[in-house]
This record gives structure tokens, sequence and C-alpha cells, in this order.
């Protein structure tokens, strides 16, 4: 990628999803962000990402002014900690998987992902919890994604709530062409615990995908 040429902010829309974990959060990410142009809001929180499986790791990612600062966990908890296995981040990064729904749009931009603005970080901060997320897909296939937040969150032994939804009401709501809150209303959206919890949560992930 050449980040200096005339379409260098085109290179950065998202990240190849057969790339190196290595490469994708030690290098893409931070030069990623650096293209945005902008300045992390003070008190950004500690991400920690941990993927499991072949070519999987941990990296600590911390917005520090304009730059993204990325290193191996350290021993302090951080303030939000990210589970999963390789096969959902590829999945996540745009691969094609034939028993799972895409899991972002066609015109999604990973720099929709790497703006932070304060009200993100004040929203983040009101959240403390675990949560699953699981996207039932074909022949028994599920992304799961395990989030913490907060001092909870992050040192609970499992999730506090689950919720679990089928790859066509995933794709209605990412879509907009399911209204919200209907598949919460008629049961295609179940929860399993803490239902404040996990209202938050899909409250911020909701923001974070449909942010255009």
């Amino acid at each position: 990628m050449d980040a200096d040429g005339p379409d260098a902010t085109k290179s950065w829309d998202r990240p190849p999803s057969d790339i190196a974990l290595p490469e994708l959060f030690e290098r893409w990410l931070p030069g990623a962000f650096a293209a945005t142009g902008q300045r992390a809001p003070a008190g950004t929180p500690l991400l920690r990402v941990s993927v499991s499986g072949a070519g999987g790791g941990a990296w600590e990612l911390a917005l520090d002014g304009s730059q993204l600062r990325v290193a191996p966990p350290g021993r302090e908890p951080p303030d939000i900690w990210i589970r999963l296995a390789v096969a959902d981040l590829r999945v996540a990064l745009g691969a094609a998987d034939p028993d799972l729904p895409p899991m972002v749009s066609a015109d999604w931009s990973a720099r929709h992902l790497l703006t932070v603005n304060p009200n993100d970080v004040d929203l983040v901060r009101q959240i403390s919890g675990r949560m699953l997320l699981e996207i039932e897909g074909r022949r028994r296939r599920r992304f799961a994604l395990d989030i913490g937040f907060g001092k909870t969150g992050v040192s609970a032994g499992r999730p506090r709530t689950t919720v679990r939804l089928d790859a066509p009401t995933f794709e209605g709501l990412r879509s907009g062409a399911i209204p919200p809150m209907q598949p919460l209303l008629d049961g295609r959206i179940k929860i399993e615990g803490d239902r404040a919890l996990a209202m938050q949560l899909m409250l911020l992930v909701g923001s974070r995908l449909n942010r255009r």
C-alpha cells in the first residue's frame, strides 16, 4: 500500500480479508488510523483483541493523539476485551463464508470504525459487563463475538448475557430492511441473561456499523 499516493485514502478503506493478523494489527490499523487525520479524544479506552485459532494472537490497541499504538497484552486489564476466532475475524473483514451472511455492507469502510468521537467514549464508559453475540448460519456454523467492557466485564469468567439471531435477521438489520426494535419484539433476537447490558451493547454496535 502506498500511503503517499493520490489514492492513499482508498487504500485504507478495508484490509484484505486474508491479511496476516500481525500485519493487520501492527501495521495496517495504525496506518489506517493515521490516514483519517483525526486526534483521538482524551480517555479513549484501551482495547485488547484476542484471536483464537491458527494464525491468531493477542494485541492491545491504544489511541494516543494522532497515533494508534499496538503492543502485546500487558499486566493491567484493558477497558474493553474482544475475543473471537480467526475464521470469524476473517468474515468480519469481508471474507466470504458460504454459511454466514456478510458482516458489513459492500460500501463499509474501516475508517467508519476508526473514527472516534467523545460521545463514543462517554457511552463506552457507561457499559460494564461481558456479552456473547452469536449469529446462526447454515450447517451449524455460528459467528461468535465475545466482548467485555469495564473491570467487571474483562474480569468475568464467562459472558453475563448472550444475544442470538439468525442470518436473515442479521442481514435485515444490517441493510436497514428490518427496524431495529422489531426482531426484539417478535422474538427473532433471543436474549439470555442481562437484557439491559444486551441493549446497551446492541445500540453501540449498531451505531458503529451504521456510521457513514
